[in-house]
């Protein structure tokens, strides 16, 4: 992204503003906020398929972001890293190991992409939300 880590990190911190960058995110209800954990529940998914998740956000401040999910049919984890690249430039690498429960072989590889398809587009947005 074409910032310093700083102005990256405070786009992606602030988990209010999930909805905006994070489209298969809606009705977050904050649970609890203790240091840097956040607990909360959301609804995730396209609207048809939608469902209710628990979530529990633990931020390393301007390193990671780790987001644990539980509620059927999806559980796992998806862990957000900030590797600074220069004076004016961060590279955030995403990564998901998430375990889909009752949801047919056929199906898992159409989930799996959308989950790809709408994290390329989350960090379009922000990186648009940066640069601007």
């Amino acid at each position: 992204m074409s910032a310093g880590v700083d102005k990256v990190w405070d786009v992606f911190s602030d988990l209010g503003s999930d909805p905006k960058y994070w489209s298969q995110i809606r009705d977050i209800e904050v649970k609890k906020v203790e240091g840097n954990t956040v607990e909360r529940d959301a609804t995730v998914g396209p609207r048809a398929f939608s469902h209710r998740s628990h979530q529990v956000i633990v931020l390393e401040p301007k390193k990671t972001i780790r987001l644990t999910l539980t509620g059927a049919p999806m559980e796992g984890v998806r862990t957000i890293t900030f590797v600074p690249v220069g004076k004016g430039s961060t590279r955030v690498d995403v990564e998901w190991d998430l375990e889909l429960k009752d949801v047919p072989g056929f199906v898992q590889a159409i989930v799996k992409g959308q989950i790809g398809k709408t994290t390329e587009e989350a960090l379009e947005r922000i990186s648009e939300e940066v640069a601007g």
